[in-house]
Parts: structure tokens; sequence; C-alpha cells
């Protein structure tokens, strides 16, 4: 008779939990290491988007300042009738003209589209930025100072 005997079979079995048990929680590592690069990249895209509309505000005559800064969480979600494009502004910018900007520089329609924070320095260029998927995602990117862990809270790299 042709085929494996129970013994063989329970034996294989075995090898490949042990396996599983081994590489299933270097693989979440991976994963977790795959989140956190996305934030930070999406962050540096906040910090670069931000300074692009930093340089259109000073050409126009209208400099960003520290009070510009987004200092809470805010949404990168944009409705269907969101410009998509940004113009120089013509009058002093806030804190809601670069959310705007940013929602057409890097958002979208989808819910999904993350959160943002950006600190501006008093001269208007960015200091730094931060960017999550959600609220309360543990893993929250930053930039320049990138994150290297999954953390509890937004406010603890900055």
């Amino acid at each position: 008779m042709k085929g494996f005997t129970l013994i063989e079979l329970i034996v294989t079995i075995a090898i490949i939990g042990v396996l599983a048990a081994i590489l299933v929680p270097s693989m979440m590592g991976y994963v977790g290491d795959s989140k956190l690069s996305t934030a930070n990249s999406n962050a540096k895209l906040a910090y670069t988007n931000t300074a692009t509309y930093s340089t259109k505000c000073s050409v126009a005559g209208h400099n960003l300042d520290d009070n510009c800064s987004i200092t809470a969480p805010s949404s990168l979600q944009r409705s269907s009738s969101d410009p998509t494009t940004v113009e120089a502004p013509t009058e002093t910018p806030t804190s809601g003209s670069l959310l705007n900007a940013l929602k057409a520089l890097m958002g979208t329609e989808s819910p999904n589209a993350g959160y943002v924070e950006v600190v501006l320095a008093p001269a208007g260029v960015p200091q730094a930025a931060s960017w999550a998927k959600t609220q309360s995602e543990s893993y929250v990117g930053n930039y320049p100072k990138e994150s290297t862990a999954a953390r509890e809270n937004w406010a603890a790299d900055n």
C-alpha cells in the first residue's frame, strides 16, 4: 500500500506548527514596521506640502506665522466640492487655510484620508509634522524627527 502513516502525518503537522509559531511573531513586527514607515512618509509629505504652501504665502505677501499651526489632529478628508489645487492666499492665512491647503495637496474623499498636525516656527516655516491614519492610531509618523516605535498618544514624540 502507498501513503503516509499516521505518525508521519503527525510529525509533519508538528514541524509546521513549530515553524508557524516562530514565523508569525516576526511577521507581525514587519507589519508594524510597514505601518510606521508609511506614517513617517505621510508626515514628511505633510511637512513638504506645508513648506510649499508657506512659500506661496510668502510670495503673495501674506506670511504664515506660528498661529497658523494645526495643533490638534485634523482630518485630511475632503468633500467632493473642495478644491484640488492650492492658490496663493489673498488675505492673512490661518490654521484653517493651511488645513485646506493640505487637504487639497494630500487629502482624499476617503474616510481613511488620515489626520495631521503641523507646528510652524515663528518665521512661518514648518517645524514639525505628524500624521496618523486615525485619531486613535498607535502608529503616528513624525517629521523631521521620525517615529521609531508605536506609541500610545499623539503628544509622545512632539
